[in-house]
């Protein structure tokens, strides 16, 4: 009985240290996120444009196949606006340019309202969190 559990102790410390070396070998070649990025939500793609914790600027596009007729809304890390109102489809875009660093773990969102009648209804949000 005494065997089995030395064996069973030996077993867990070799499996512990591999998994122990393994996870230091993930973190050491794991790059740091930074404020280049995008995605997509519903009807709103999010990219910023930027390096490290620099946001450059931040482009809102309708995401692929989507058209609508409204606005976009940006904001967060100091951007705080909203497009023009009118009619987005694929390949049309609102940008803003930042032009300098954001604190660590900054989320910047944009979201999509359509404009239906006399009725504002939301598209989708998309968020990108700086973690620079």
């Amino acid at each position: 009985m005494k065997r089995i559990a030395a064996r069973a102790r030996r077993a867990l410390l070799r499996t512990g240290a591999s998994l122990t070396g393994a996870l230091s070998l993930l973190t050491a070649f794991t790059p740091p996120a930074s404020a280049e990025g995008g995605t997509c939500t519903g009807y709103t793609c999010l990219s910023i444009e930027g390096s490290g914790r620099y946001v450059a600027k931040a482009h809102v596009t309708p995401s692929p196949g989507s058209s609508f007729f409204g606005h976009f809304h940006l904001a967060g890390g100091g951007l705080n606006g909203d497009s023009a109102l009118q009619h987005w489809h694929e390949g049309s875009r609102y940008t803003i340019a930042l032009g300098r660093r954001v604190e660590p773990r900054t989320k910047i969102c944009a979201e999509a309202w359509e404009h239906i009648d006399e009725k504002v209804q939301s598209r989708g949000r998309a968020c990108v969190e700086i973690r620079a």
